[in-house]
Order: structure tokens, then C-alpha cells, then sequence
């Protein structure tokens, strides 16, 4: 018999279950029929809520960036302190948390950055974990930590390092013994001599 679920419940149902399947097996192998199976409506019900399955993948995609994003706010929340060491510290934790993500929530965040959701074109810069990152920059240049005058499109060279270690994590090309190295690494490439000491820190 199909369950009764109350406006909006359907579809968040879905998303929830969506969410579950790809963490554990990855996007290819979610299926629109099997979720709405598994909740036990028709699949003419599920269509209602969702054209197809790369719309609900999309709103899944959505939960993966919203969570990068938690992750990311936790950092923030650990060095609230608006002095030169907290600055340098949520630099370096906010890079570790990216990574982290990529490294627990794989599939996720193969599906977040893939394909199926980069057509919806959102612009990085109107994104919660992109702000984040232009933040902890401001922070960082209104310190004087940064190597004089890096900082424009300082958002973007660190954004695509990041990211492109993550996709190296990810695809097993680097092992995750190498996080520490390449945070390291950054924290060199962008802070003036003498500001390394927090942000090398552990």
C-alpha cells in the first residue's frame, strides 16, 4: 500500500533517501522508481516532485554544498578571536575542512562538484563555503599576513588549489597523508615570513 505524506513531505522524503543512496553507492547508481519503492509511493508520485533524476540529484547536490558549508562554519566557530593567530588558524582549518569532506563524503562531493549540478551555474562567490574562504582572506590581508600584493584573485588561485587537491584525494591519485603537506604548502605560497607558526599548527 502507498504511504500518505503531506505537502512538501514527499519531496523532502526523496531528497533524504537520495542523500542516504548516494553517500553509500554514489549518484550512477540512484534510481527516481527505487527511491519512490523504497518510500512506498508510485512513481507517478515522484514525478511530481522531481522531472527526473538529475533534478533530484541537483537537490541532493544542494544538501552536499550545505554541508561542505556546516563543516566549514565549524572552523570558524573554533577561532572566533579577531587577532592575527585565529586569522591564520581559520585560513588552514578551512582548507583542512574542504578536504576533509572531500575525503569522508566522497561520492558527495563528486555529485556537488559534478556535472549534473554544475548546470545550474551558481556563481562560486554566491556560495557559503566561497564567502568563507574570501573572509578568512580579508582577515588575513587586513593583518598583514599576506604576501604584498597577492591578494587580488587570492579567492580563486587558493579556491582551485584546494579543490584540485580534493579531486586528487578523491580519485586516489595522492594519499590523504598528504594534507598536512599541502596545507603547509599554501600556507608558504601566501603568508609573509614569520606568519607561518598558527597556520602550520596541527
Amino acid at each position: 500500500m502507498s504511504r500518505n505524506y503531506h505537502h512538501g513531505a514527499l519531496a523532502e522524503a526523496m531528497v533524504d533517501q537520495a542523500l542516504a543512496d548516494v553517500r553509500v553507492q554514489g549518484a550512477e547508481h540512484v534510481s527516481l522508481r527505487s527511491i519512490a519503492q523504497t518510500l512506498e509511493v508510485s512513481p507517478s508520485s515522484a514525478y511530481n516532485h522531481f522531472a527526473d533524476k538529475d533534478d533530484l540529484l541537483r537537490a541532493v547536490g544542494a544538501c552536499g554544498l550545505a554541508a561542505l558549508d556546516e563543516r566549514m562554519a565549524r572552523v570558524l566557530a573554533a577561532h572566533p578571536a579577531d587577532n592575527p593567530d585565529a586569522a591564520r588558524a581559520r585560513f588552514s582549518g578551512l582548507g583542512r575542512a574542504y578536504l576533509a569532506f572531500a575525503i569522508d563524503e566522497t561520492h558527495l562531493f563528486q555529485l556537488t562538484f559534478g556535472p549534473i549540478c554544475a548546470v545550474q551555474e551558481i556563481p562560486p562567490e554566491d556560495t557559503g563555503p566561497y564567502n568563507k574562504l574570501t573572509t578568512a582572506l580579508d582577515d588575513l590581508d587586513r593583518w598583514q599576513l599576506l604576501k604584498p600584493g597577492i591578494r587580488s584573485d587570492l579567492d580563486l588561485m587558493v579556491w582551485a588549489s584546494t579543490h584540485g587537491m580534493a579531486t586528487l584525494l578523491v580519485e586516489g591519485a595522492v594519499p590523504p597523508e598528504s594534507v598536512d603537506a599541502f596545507i603547509d604548502s599554501m600556507a608558504r605560497l601566501v603568508f609573509i615570513e614569520g606568519a607561518l607558526s598558527a597556520a602550520e599548527g596541527r
